[in-house]
């Protein structure tokens, strides 16, 4: 079983009883791939479950870092959810996933289980569009655009950057654009939390468009950007 019939249809309606894999740094966006590594045995357990059923999950941020030693820590309410696009299982049980994010989803309600993750009722957060849609965001895509362009400029084309700026060329969905580049160009955690978090597409773009102008300035001066 691999790629849901239509992902986020299969999201919806796993938002009934949406399985959770709560992680400090990291933040699953939509339509990008996330390679994870599973050891806990909850989380093992939680793998499992979903690859025998709809492959569903979401990644909330812990609040706080002091989470990593609760059983129930805090979670933020927006994460990123997808599915389990491809997996490995080693012999002790150990998993090495890839989640391919779906869309960004609100977690509402802690619902009773049995299992020994924690499963929530949650509804999928849509984007919040300007008046005018895409041809609102267009001056701010094109400056993206350019921006992604420099960067095949300044990184080896093993970096990826390439096929980012073609990627970026030929999306016509100007979210999914947003939060590709995001996924690729932005590396400190909580950046890219707050893009995960923004549901304002204008803002999100205006948000991405900044990170990324500081990563080109920093390869301009010969400095390592991390990305």
């Amino acid at each position: 079983m691999g790629e849901p019939v239509n992902p986020l249809r299969a999201l919806r309606k796993a938002c009934g009883a949406l399985r959770v894999f709560p992680l400090h740094g990291v933040a699953v966006l939509p339509a990008t791939p996330t390679p994870l590594h599973v050891f806990e045995p909850r989380y093992r357990a939680l793998v499992r479950d979903a690859l025998r059923s709809d492959r569903m999950l979401a990644v909330p941020q812990l609040l706080s870092a002091e989470g990593l030693r609760e059983l129930h820590p805090p979670l933020r309410p927006l994460a990123g959810a997808g599915y389990i696009e491809h997996h490995r299982e080693h012999e002790d049980g150990r998993f090495d996933i890839v989640i391919r994010g779906v869309a960004r989803v609100r977690l509402a309600e802690e619902l009773p289980s049995e299992a020994a993750y924690r499963t929530f009722r949650a509804e999928v957060a849509e984007d919040r569009w300007p008046p005018g849609g895409r041809a609102d965001l267009e001056p701010g895509l094109e400056s993206l655009r350019q921006l992604v362009l420099e960067l095949t400029t300044r990184l080896p084309p093993e970096s990826g950057a390439p096929a980012l700026a073609e990627a970026v060329a030929q999306l016509k969905d100007a979210s999914a654009a947003i939060d590709l580049v995001a996924a690729a160009a932005i590396s400190e955690p909580e950046a890219r939390q707050a893009v995960l978090e923004e549901l304002d597409v204008s803002r999100r773009l205006a948000r991405v468009v900044s990170e990324v102008a500081a990563v080109v300035l920093l390869l301009s001066r010969g400095k390592n950007p991390r990305v």
